[in-house]
């Protein structure tokens, strides 16, 4: 009679070493056996017979690395084994459980009736019949195998026979996959790696759907290539589109490395063009405290990742990157060595390059100089940098200016800038600093107007140097503070402080911007002349346990796949439910306490003696009359009760117009189970706007915006269950654009042995970016990818 499986899954796992035996009885009663080299037999009584000796028990059979236990055993011949009644074979890490067996000590070969085992570590069987051959193989006969240990499998695949190579491969004839008692699909004959190592073969195909490209199919070949590298080779079959083929290599440089090379290319049949792209991606650790980071990435065309990537992120940046790296930090300075490319891709065909080759970079903190009061910091960088247009061709004019002159320099870039500070505090409720720092950088080449033959002036960079020097100096004063601590009735503290700050501040301003070069911020830097900034700040501390983490779910481990890796879909979504720091930790009752800042309100203001800081047009006539040295009045609150709840508002009113410009709010609430974030940012329509031209304006007035960003998760059933939401609602929409522009659904489903993630995407940030995705995927224990489809 069969067992039931969890039974049977119960009886493998849960077997003893040995079964409790009563007190033999004396040698001279025994009767004696004739037993092979390396044999043991132990039992309670024996009858010797014509069939050979009859053993009951329990009875234990050793031999080398194999034992045998049951009920009733026939022993003959010094090898042959009959074994009735709760028989369990075990050898290595292999166990197999039946009602009867017959086996030969000598070749260890034996045949299991109504069979149940494990075989490795993971893989779980239930056979008519379960035949032994040697040390590694196995054959079933109407036979259920899954990884599964629920009483009814969440999956199992039902074979008429099959042929187990532990270590190897598990051969399947007629097996038929089962979703519980489901059939899902049946195939007539199927290999599949049951070994912890990597396996080659090939990995079950992925389904896509594309409005464009069509309906889409893509098979995979693993090969390993030895224990520090795998190559995965791709086939991709678009109804329209047409047949694409890929890679994908990864190796390990080293033991502090790891490398990863993919790329994929198709004769586009609907865009009528080759269409391709590769990534190079590598991390790699040195000993003399170096590390490397690359992260290389080019494309075909602008909407290659439109078609073809899955990552939305991806799809929305019209920005290619690639960079390598090369970084050490120390104790007080930091040196990186960087080489970037940025291809920034446009929708009429044109291309803007940036690059540099190389540009070093080093950084010292802040550090006392001596024994003096004196600190010292600084930046500094030299860089070749190169930026050219690559324009569309201009086959008729009129020609834009960047098509007959486009942009092409190559020149070199110096920058030092260097602050020393000296903090005082004459007394403790007063904090004195002042700083002076100086900015030194040099292009090799500059900006020129020409005229072009058609009139019209254009900029190209010229082989002149141009050396932009800029002082500056600082004075901050934190003071006098006032504090006050409260105490209350339960033993907690409170303290409370109040801190009015006012800096001094003089930076020279750069008066020939438009002749520099832009490629990063230290272009970009510019002074502000001399202004006043002044601020009110209260803060709000209290002594809270100190934060300890705490291991990850146990139900969240990711699953193994066949190749040998351990790709967790449940870690592949954007939310941080998805990892131990998306969820507030309980601190234990004796962690010590620290002071932490729970509350802060701010309102501050600055004054230009240089320039106005803030303009109005109060009769929206599409000009600007009104002005003033000051800024907006700026308000910043935060509040964290705890590590668990923070929440954040701020807000600008304008001086001029006399209303509230801007408010954000947002905070975040969090614990083992659920997740929840949140912003709402309101703008007020101030002014006007020109939506007609500069020859004929048409002034309308801005109008109010809202936008309010909703991110929630939650984590249940001890974490086999996750969901995910985000989404984006706008007030006032472009338009014809949605009101709901971004939404983001995620449902992830593990258990002991599989895994399912169904995700959709909705993006409507333009007509160029619309997209609908939909993806399902399901993963299978020991087994791998089983399902993967995408659909756009």
């Amino acid at each position: 009679m069969r067992l039931p499986p969890l039974i049977a899954v119960w009886l493998i796992l849960a077997a003893p070493l040995g079964f409790a035996q009563t007190d033999p009885p004396p040698a001279e009663d025994r009767f004696q056996l004739d037993l092979a080299e390396g044999v043991t037999i132990d039992f309670v009584e024996g009858i010797q017979s014509e069939d050979g000796a009859l053993l009951t028990g329990p009875v234990t059979i050793r031999n080398g690395n194999t034992r045998i236990q049951a009920d009733r055993v026939t022993y003959r011949n010094n090898r042959d084994v009959i074994a009735e009644g709760n028989v369990l074979l075990v050898w290595q890490t292999n166990r197999i459980f039946g009602s009867r067996l017959v086996y030969d000590l000598t070749t260890g070969h034996g045949m299991m009736e109504d069979a149940s085992g494990e075989a490795g570590d993971q893989y779980l069987f239930w056979a008519k019949t379960a035949e032994k051959i040697g040390t590694d193989l196995i054959k079933l006969k109407n036979a259920t195998f899954t990884t599964c240990t629920q009483p009814t499998p969440y999956w199992s695949f039902n074979v008429s026979s099959a042929t187990i190579r532990l270590g190897k491969y598990a051969r399947m004839w007629n097996p038929r996959l089962l979703a519980s008692k489901v059939p899902v699909f049946y195939m007539p004959y199927i290999i599949w790696p049951v070994k912890d190592r990597r396996a080659a073969g090939l990995l079950i195909p992925e389904f896509h759907s594309s409005q464009k490209l069509g309906e889409g199919v893509t098979q995979q070949l693993f090969l390993p290539l030895g224990k520090s590298a795998d190559l995965t080779l791709l086939e991709t079959y678009y109804t329209r589109a047409g047949v694409g083929g890929g890679l994908e290599l990864r190796f390990l440089p080293s033991r502090r490395g790891a490398a990863s090379l993919k790329g994929f290319f198709i004769d586009d049949k609907v865009s009528g063009s080759e269409r391709w792209n590769i990534e190079y991606k590598q991390e790699q650790q040195f000993n003399n405290g170096f590390r490397m980071v690359a992260d290389i990435t080019r494309i075909s065309d602008f909407n290659y990742y439109t078609d073809f990537a899955r990552n939305l992120n991806v799809v929305s940046s019209p920005t290619v990157l690639a960079r390598i790296e090369f970084s050490r930090n120390g104790p007080w300075a930091s040196l990186n060595v960087r080489e970037l490319r940025r291809e920034q891709l446009r929708v009429d065909g044109s291309e803007l390059i940036q690059q540099t080759l190389p540009e070093i970079e080093w950084r010292g903190r802040t550090k006392r100089l001596g024994k003096s009061p004196v600190y010292f910091d600084y930046q500094s960088s030299i860089a070749a940098i190169q930026q050219y247009e690559k324009p569309t061709p201009c086959t008729a004019p009129p020609c834009t200016a960047s098509q007959l002159a486009p942009l092409s320099a190559d020149y070199g870039r110096l920058d030092l800038f260097p602050t020393f500070s000296m903090p005082l505090t004459p007394v403790p409720w007063i904090d004195i600093t002042p700083s002076v720092r100086y900015r030194l950088t040099r292009w090799t080449q500059r900006f020129e107007e020409i005229t072009l033959g058609t009139g019209e002036m254009t900029r190209v960079a010229a082989d002149s140097a141009i050396t932009r020097n800029l002082f500056g100096a600082n004075l901050s004063i934190v003071g006098p503070k006032f504090y006050r601590i409260f105490d209350r009735k339960d033993g907690s503290r409170f303290k409370h402080t109040v801190e009015p700050r006012i800096a001094y501040g003089y930076l020279e301003r750069y008066q020939r911007t438009e002749e520099l070069l832009l490629y990063d911020d230290v272009d970009q830097f510019n002074g502000s002349g001399a202004n006043l900034s002044y601020s009110l700040v209260q803060r709000l501390f209290a002594k809270r346990p100190r934060w300890t983490p705490e291991p990850r779910p146990e139900a969240l481990q990711p699953v193994v796949l066949a190749d040998g890796t351990t790709n967790d879909p449940l870690a592949e979504g954007v939310s941080p439910i998805d990892s131990t720091e998306g969820f507030a930790p309980v601190p234990a009752a004796d962690a010590p306490v620290e002071a932490l800042e729970i509350a802060s309100l701010e309102f501050r203001q600055m004054r230009s003696y240089d320039t106005d800081l803030s303009v109005a047009d109060l009769d929206s006539d599409g000009i600007d009359e009104a002005s003033s040295p000051f800024s907006n009045l700026q308000m910043l609150g935060r509040y964290n009760p705890s590590r668990r709840t923070s929440i954040d508002l701020r807000g600008n009113y304008h001086i001029l117009y006399e209303r509230i410009s801007d408010v954000t709010l947002s905070g975040a609430i969090r614990n083992r189970r659920a997740r929840t974030g949140f912003s709402i940012i309101y703008r007020n329509g101030l002014g006007v706007r020109n939506t007609g031209t500069s020859t004929m304006p048409v002034f309308e007035p801005i109008r109010d915006d809202t936008q309010v960003r909703f991110d929630s998760g939650l984590n249940l059933l001890a974490g086999k269950l996750q969901l995910n939401f985000t989404t984006l609602f706008t007030a006032n929409p472009p338009l014809g654009q949605s009101h709901l522009p971004d939404q983001h659904w995620r449902v992830a489903y593990a258990t002991q042995c599989c895994t399912f993630v169904i995700e959709r995407f909705t993006r409507d940030f333009s007509g160029a970016f619309d997209r609908r995705d939909l993806s399902f995927r399901v993963d299978l224990a020991g087994i791998g990818k089983l399902f993967d489809y995408s659909g756009f």
